[in-house]
């Protein structure tokens, strides 16, 4: 099968290899649509705790070619879609249902061979059956989803509180979407790409507001006093340092955005101590695929128009080029 093998540190090549077998417990999925996630670029950089070689790749959705002796739930024919994170089941965090932090998972495209290929395997426990009327476009869009319905979880929004999202890109905006879902009163956007901040506000963001030297006043116009919920979307460091100075006294700042492994920012101990800020990370997914699928099915939540590009498999260097040197690109999707 032709595949993306990341070989070494932003080292990768299209290549044959061996179609995957699949084990006992799991199913062989041919890849019909694969998005390019930030975190694929940080494996690629190695900025993440993946080893070489590897095929990245953990947005995906597709059709069952074949399935285990034990797999019992899915056919050949079935159009899937997968959470990437495969638990134990076993260990101490699993038994806490604290899943996302078991101390043995394997995780499709991180730690095991994932989807920038035309076939991948994955446990039966981490597979979920898409509907005929949701496109394949958009159920690959269901794993980031998943992670941002974790996220609002994690951030205890209220209804009522003004919320304040750095970074528009597709996660920033999926962000937006849902909680405004939950009740958000007013969701403001910032970012460095006009054209993403004009494309928010059609979205619905009650204000836009492009991060340049102007933009820390105007954010301190628009909420005087902070905003209840301020969340990450960027994943710079750099960024975040600046972020924390909009939360309100007693509000949160939730850390969405991944930064590389080893990247610090500074801080303030006293800053956070006496303003009572609740500091929120969120990591991957935990029991929210179905949910996540729920929201796509009904259409409450779009994603068709977070699609940026698409490009097959045979041109993902094009669509490494978009992410890297396009400030105005969102999700772009792989066909392998």
């Amino acid at each position: 099968m032709k595949a993306c093998l990341f070989e070494a540190k932003e080292k990768y090549v299209i290549c044959d290899i061996e179609k995957p077998v699949p084990q006992k417990d799991e199913v062989l999925i041919r890849v019909k649509v694969v998005g390019i996630c930030g975190t694929d670029i940080h494996i690629l950089k190695g900025e993440y705790f993946s080893d070489f070689p590897l095929i990245a790749g953990h947005e995906f959705s597709g059709e069952v070619v074949e399935v285990g002796e034990e797999v019992t739930q899915f056919q050949p024919g079935d159009r899937v879609t997968a959470d990437p994170n495969i638990f134990c089941d076993k260990c101490y965090f699993c038994k806490i249902n604290k899943n996302n932090h078991c101390l043995d998972s394997h995780v499709v495209g991180v730690t095991q061979n994932g989807a920038f290929a035309e076939y991948v395997a994955v446990s039966e426990k981490g597979i979920f059956s898409i509907p005929d009327h949701l496109s394949y476009s958009e159920a690959a869009l269901a794993e980031p989803l998943a992670c941002v319905v974790y996220g609002i979880r994690r951030s205890g929004i209220k209804p009522g509180e003004k919320v304040l999202i750095f970074g528009a890109g597709a996660i920033g905006l999926l962000l937006m979407s849902l909680l405004k879902m939950n009740g958000a009163s007013q969701v403001v956007m910032v970012d460095i790409s006009q054209k993403k901040l004009d494309f928010a506000k059609k979205m619905g963001a009650s204000e836009v507001i492009l991060n340049n030297e102007d933009g820390e006043k105007k954010l301190k116009a628009i909420a005087p006093f902070g905003f209840e919920l301020v969340a990450d979307a960027t994943g710079s460091p750099r960024v975040m340092e600046r972020e924390l100075q909009f939360v309100e006294p007693d509000g949160t700042f939730l850390v969405f955005g991944v930064a590389p492994i080893g990247a610090m920012m500074k801080v303030e101990p006293y800053d956070i101590f006496r303003r009572d800020i609740r500091v929120i990370g969120s990591y991957a997914v935990k029991k929210t695929m179905q949910y996540s699928i729920n929201l796509l099915a009904s259409g409450k939540i779009q994603v068709k128009n977070l699609i940026s590009s698409t490009y097959p498999l045979e041109d993902f260097e094009k669509g490494i080029q978009d992410f890297y040197y396009d400030p105005d690109h969102m999700k772009i999707q792989i066909i392998p």
